[in-house]
């Protein structure tokens, strides 16, 4: 199992990430359809729209959107041997 992931990761980098484009799943769920999209580095998911086209769309404006956001200073609310919790400043 764990050579099968690893060989989706290899394609996915050598045909999506490596040259900038982003890869798309589309799930359908009867009536909407989520979206996921991921450009290597970053992934939104959860991006619902009556079709599959308004599914991508949204996910492409939701990954964007968090490309152009600025990063938030985070603090150290919580932490322990496996945990630790962060939160806004």
């Amino acid at each position: 199992m764990f050579l099968m992931w690893r060989i989706v990761d290899a394609w996915d980098w050598f045909w999506y990430y490596r040259k900038g484009k982003v890869r798309f799943h589309v799930f359908d769920y009867g009536d909407t359809y989520n979206a996921f999209a991921s450009n290597g580095t970053i992934t939104v998911s959860n991006c619902f729209g009556g079709t599959p086209e308004a599914a991508k769309e949204m996910a492409l404006f939701r990954l964007k959107e968090d490309l152009n956001r600025e990063p938030k200073e985070r603090e150290v609310f919580f932490q322990n041997s496996n945990l630790t919790v962060y939160r806004d400043k």
